[in-house]
């Protein structure tokens, strides 16, 4: 499998046999190697035997690229993403790991390169987990991994043995699908609001803008269902302490905005599962504004959803979907969904917080 990736300085691609003298160049540097836990390359015969295996593996759930500096044409690393050996049967899950040579530490090209490795997981491997380790000792791996964005799952006191014998405390990391979507989304000025902080105007605009285009997916708390604005968001502020019938749920609606859209879509997020929701309705229901569809923020709300849902103290959500809406199916699968049943042409999927 061939894959090319762009940063503004370097390439990820897939590596070939004439990358081979480069790749020895770094791989025997005493000071690379054992930062990562493996043997510095004695001779260029041991970078050929390792570099023919990454060169013919034909696994596509174990990734290796070559990292190349833009300026020089050179190879100055490497990345993988690859299975991850701690959570071998968990369902869309790797492991990424990275290599640069000292020539180049200290410029900020691994994170440069960690950025694209990670965006490359969650949007065209559509990973639902990506882990990362660094051994205590190697705090230039920890500030890269930190500034990515990871979440810090603990240490791993003698969590592996290294090429010598010697045993290694192994600091982990995870990041989820949801937690990347809601991420990037902060990254482009995405934030989940209350109604009650939202221009009324705009807001209304957009609640009307749903209801004559296309008020079949407007999301439930967003509808006024007849009432004028000030009686809507009296109720709508209600409903998240209390419902008027048992079958309901309390539920908190949020509006997805940022300076250069405004209101852009909706999100119902309700607090428990009644057996109504278990059934159908789910934790969640959004919808993007007709107006700002084909953007791709679907998955940035409902990431921002979930970060919402994980304040809540729940531990997973029902994200439901109809079985003719593959759009709405495939937002919930970016965020980490995992298919559940389909049943009377309903998609339920689970997304663990």
């Amino acid at each position: 499998m061939n894959v090319l990736l762009e940063t503004g300085r370097l390439k990820l691609r897939t590596w070939r046999m004439d990358d081979l003298q480069d790749f020895y160049n770094y791989a025997k540097d005493p000071d690379v190697g054992p930062w990562a836990g493996w043997k510095p390359h004695g001779s260029i015969e041991d970078s050929r035997e390792i570099l023919e295996r990454w060169v013919n593996n034909t696994d596509k759930n174990d990734i290796k690229l070559a990292l190349e500096d833009k300026a020089t044409g050179k190879v100055i690393g490497s990345i993988g993403i690859e299975p991850d050996g701690s959570r071998p049967n968990v369902e869309g899950c790797r492991s990424l790991g990275y290599v640069l040579g000292k020539d180049y530490w200290g410029r900020g090209l691994m994170t440069e390169a960690v950025r694209a490795a990670i965006d490359y997981a969650f949007r065209v491997l559509k990973l639902r987990l990506l882990t990362v380790t660094h051994y205590t000792i190697n705090q230039r791996s920890r500030r890269v991994i930190e500034k990515s964005g990871f979440t810090y799952e603990g240490t791993l006191r003698s969590g592996s043995v290294i090429y010598n014998g010697e045993e290694r405390d192994l600091c982990c990391y995870s990041m989820r699908a949801w937690e990347y979507w809601a991420m990037r989304a902060k990254e482009a000025g995405f934030t989940m609001e209350l109604p009650e902080n939202i221009d009324r105007h705009e807001l209304e605009a957009m609640q009307k803008e749903f209801i004559d285009v296309d008020n079949d997916v407007t999301p439930y708390g967003l509808d006024p269902m007849g009432l004028n604005f000030e009686r809507w968001l009296e109720r709508n502020i209600a409903w998240r302490y209390f419902v008027p019938k048992p079958t309901s749920a309390r539920a908190t609606l949020y509006i997805l905005t940022s300076p250069h859209t405004g209101p852009a879509g909706a999100l119902d997020l309700r607090h428990y599962l009644t057996e109504r929701l278990m059934n159908g309705g789910g934790n969640i229901g959004y919808g993007i504004r007709p107006s700002q569809r084909g953007n791709g923020f679907a998955p940035y709300m409902l990431g921002l959803g979930i970060e919402k849902a994980k304040e809540m103290v729940l531990d997973k959500a029902l994200v439901c979907c109809d079985d003719d809406n593959p759009a709405s199916a495939h937002t919930i699968e970016d965020c980490g969904g995992r298919l559940e049943n389909v049943a009377d042409g309903l998609r339920r999927y689970w997304i663990i917080i």
